[in-house]
């Protein structure tokens, strides 16, 4: 019998992408606040998740073996605008979530952030003291801690994933080749460092470590650390584009930013040693990033997506996928 696996945070670019990397291993339920997209082979369904009936009301309705919480407000921006939204979404519902899954014994996967730290360390660890400097970063902060103090069968996952996206959900890495295949300059922070991951390859080492019981913090990235220029070259000689068109800036030099840190980068040593693994290198994930453009996974979703019919996010989009930048 196939296990269940839910996911929050429906309409997302890492939902969409996780479940349709596991919909074939897994009976898959991506969970929305309204129905606004359609895969094949995965189960959509809505709900809201706005106090803990609701959550416990969800786990009966689908009884799940694993919830992957993905929902997050991940703006940076409107973090520091809006802080009881950030409170809402990226805490308060985590904890929600967390008490009903340990209420039915519900294993839970609490999907984090590298935006934790502001020293001048490099390669943070699990067991680094986390000294957050936006609000952003706060509340993430806050939403693990109320995970991990209501339910014991949980895995914390801190990553920083890139991947193809959506029409109105785009990556890191979309950004760069979009604008690169069009002939568009863009600007890189040279002094900005972090330790991205393929979407793929976050959920393949997510998936083991929930199959071979773990609990705790993980943080699942890539073995390199790089600045987000550097990140943008490789990127780009992969797919043959034209790296004159990136310009290497400094954050220093960007006015009117929230406060971020500047360098997110994170070791997997723990994750390594507990799988006994490696993970994939970039030049290795730039190629089945490659590989997956012209694949009918990607196809699906640009193509079966029904889009916002705007191109921009506002809070009422962060409200329908709550039950859900670059």
């Amino acid at each position: 019998m196939q296990k269940k696996v839910l996911i929050t945070g429906g309409s997302g670019l890492l939902a969409v992408n996780w479940a349709l990397s596991i919909c074939d291993k897994y009976e898959v339920v991506l969970l929305l606040h309204h129905k606004k997209i359609s895969l094949l082979g995965v189960n959509i369904d809505t709900a809201s998740l706005n106090n803990l009936d609701e959550c416990l009301s969800m786990l009966d309705k689908h009884q799940p073996d694993v919830v992957i919480h993905t929902a997050g407000l991940t703006s940076v921006e409107k973090c520091e605008l809006n802080p009881n939204l950030a409170q809402e979404v990226n805490a308060d519902l985590a904890k929600n979530i967390a008490t009903a899954c340990s209420s039915q014994d519900v294993k839970l996967v609490h999907i984090s952030t590298d935006h934790l730290f502001s020293s001048n360390q490099e390669l943070f660890s699990e067991k680094s003291i986390p000294s957050p400097i936006n609000n952003y970063a706060k509340t993430k902060l806050k939403g693990e801690q109320k995970v991990l103090e209501n339910c014991k069968n949980t895995l914390v996952i801190r990553t920083n994933f890139f991947g193809w996206g959506t029409k109105y959900r785009q990556s890191f890495s979309d950004f760069i080749l979009n604008n690169l295949k069009d002939g568009k300059s863009i600007d890189l922070f040279q002094d900005v460092f972090f330790t991205p991951i393929l979407i793929d390859e976050l959920v393949g080492k997510v998936h083991q470590l929930i199959n071979t019981g773990f609990n705790g913090i993980f943080n699942v990235v890539s073995n390199e650390r790089l600045s987000k220029y550097e990140f943008g070259v490789k990127l780009a000689n992969c797919f043959n584009l034209d790296i004159d068109l990136i310009n290497a800036v400094s954050i220093n030099d960007k006015e009117n930013l929230v406060k971020r840190p500047k360098d997110m980068s994170l070791s997997n040593v723990k994750l390594c040693q507990a799988l006994d693994c490696k993970v994939a290198n970039l030049d290795e994930q730039f190629q089945s990033l490659k590989e997956q453009e012209s694949s009918s996974v990607l196809n699906q979703v640009i193509l079966d997506i029904i889009p916002y019919g705007k191109h921009y996010i506002d809070e009422d989009d962060v409200r329908s996928t709550l039950p859900q930048n670059l």
